[in-house]
């Protein structure tokens, strides 16, 4: 059996069956049933990036956050060239608070200009607590 992961790369299956069809490069957190997965909402700690997803099949291949090199995620709103991003509603990336607290960013955005809500950016793969005072 199983019990780790080198690379970057992850088969699980989905928490409720075809839940993620269409949301490729969104965040996706821990299901409730052992080895599974389902949308990131507020409030839950995002582990990786749904990399891919076919129809019918009940198992997905995830983009584990933390391994290093870039990833290309869903916008959730505006997000400037080098800002820091977490998670945000329905799996998407936000530009990180400027409100008073600790935070676990997600990566800085690389791409130029700024994004709108529903684009694919990509983010250096690189997960930071960091403390607004």
């Amino acid at each position: 059996m199983k019990t780790f992961t080198e690379g970057p790369y992850m088969t699980l299956a989905e928490e409720t069956p075809d839940a993620l069809l269409d949301k490729e490069h969104h965040l996706l957190a821990l299901g409730t049933a052992e080895g599974s997965v389902k949308l990131a909402a507020d409030g839950d700690t995002a582990i990786g990036v749904l990399a891919e997803k076919r129809e019918g099949d009940p198992h997905v291949t995830v983009r584990l956050l933390g391994k290093g090199g870039t990833l290309k995620v869903i916008a959730g709103g505006v997000i400037a060239k080098d800002a820091r991003v977490i998670w945000g509603a329905g799996g998407k990336v936000i530009t990180q608070t400027l409100t008073t607290g600790t935070y676990r960013t997600l990566g800085r955005k690389l791409s130029q200009g700024n994004s709108a809500a529903g684009d694919i950016i990509e983010i250096l793969d690189t997960i930071e607590r960091v403390a607004v005072a």
